[in-house]
């Protein structure tokens, strides 16, 4: 019987495609038209390969927004829009806090409010920097969660089992019973190297093994 409900954050609670947090900022300055989208996908992929170089040793809000801002540069140079960058990222970074700059999930406040309303005690495992606990703040998601293990305030990152039980011991239950949702093969390894079960989720539907809708969730862990 499961008593906990552990999720990872990017693509599984916060939508992290630049299309729907990125844009919207492209759009207000004029920017948008001069994107090459056709360039997007490689440009995120470098970004994140930076951030995931140094988001370990990002452990506060100081020193995390500096690793934000090489992320932002990196994606905005890779779709043509480097001399921009400085501009966009100063912005970004001083209004980290706005929660239009991190879009929910759909369904994501209703289905942890479901799960808090079960019983199920809430937990957070994921590969983030010290920004997490403000982010979670700015969304109205802290208040759902009992525990939340980032990987640069843990010291430890997914696909890493260690993460999933530092998770498992704040929220005082065993491997057995918890639930992990996530979007990426490091969820679903590391979950299981801690002998957690998981669910995989990809809001944007591209992969069909996958959950789609959060919603899912609710169904999975009370047939």
């Amino acid at each position: 019987m499961k008593h906990a409900v552990l999720f990872d954050v990017g693509d599984t609670l916060i939508l992290g495609h630049p299309k729907l947090w990125l844009w919207p900022l492209l759009h207000e300055r004029g920017l948008a038209e001069k994107a090459d989208t056709s360039r997007l996908m490689e440009a995120v992929m470098a970004a994140y390969t930076v951030y995931n170089q140094r988001h370990m040793q990002a452990t506060t809000v100081e020193t995390a927004l500096p690793v934000w801002a090489e992320f932002h540069r990196t994606l905005l140079s890779g779709i043509g829009l480097g001399e921009h960058a400085g501009e966009i990222s100063s912005f970004l970074r001083e209004n980290w806090r706005n929660p239009k700059v991190w879009p929910l999930t759909p369904g994501a406040k209703e289905v942890l409010g479901e799960l808090k309303r079960r019983g199920y005690k809430l937990g957070v495992v994921s590969n983030w920097d010290a920004l997490l606990p403000g982010v979670l703040e700015a969304t109205g998601l802290a208040p759902y969660f009992d525990f939340v293990a980032a990987s640069a305030l843990v010291g430890v990152a997914k696909p890493d089992p260690r993460i999933f039980r530092v998770a498992l011991e704040g929220l005082g239950v065993e491997p057995h019973e918890a639930l992990h949702v996530g979007d990426s093969p490091d969820d679903l390894g590391g979950a299981a190297a801690a002998g957690v079960e998981a669910l995989l989720f990809d809001p944007y539907r591209r992969n069909p093994q996958a959950l789609h809708e959060l919603s899912g969730v609710l169904e999975r862990i009370d047939p």
